[in-house]
């Protein structure tokens, strides 16, 4: 399955939130949008890369390797 450009921004924008709820608020969509878009693009690399908390979030090794490679230009 393809990675798509909507889940990689959305968990950009929740690792730069913190929170999933933060992330939709500064998106300006539902909270439920990003976790269906977190859900698929943990399904697509077949890994979780956010473990979820009551305080937040925190990446995963599969998360932080997301992360460390170049984002998109629209994102920096």
């Amino acid at each position: 399955m393809a990675m798509h450009w909507d889940d990689l921004r959305i968990f950009y924008a929740i690792a730069r939130a913190g929170s999933l709820t933060a992330a939709a608020h500064r998106m300006g969509v539902n909270q439920s949008t990003v976790s269906r878009r977190l859900a698929a693009l943990e399904r697509s690399l077949g890994a979780r890369v956010l473990n979820r908390r009551a305080g937040g979030i925190s990446l995963t090794a599969a998360g932080e390797e997301r992360l460390g490679r170049p984002r998109p230009v629209a994102q920096q």
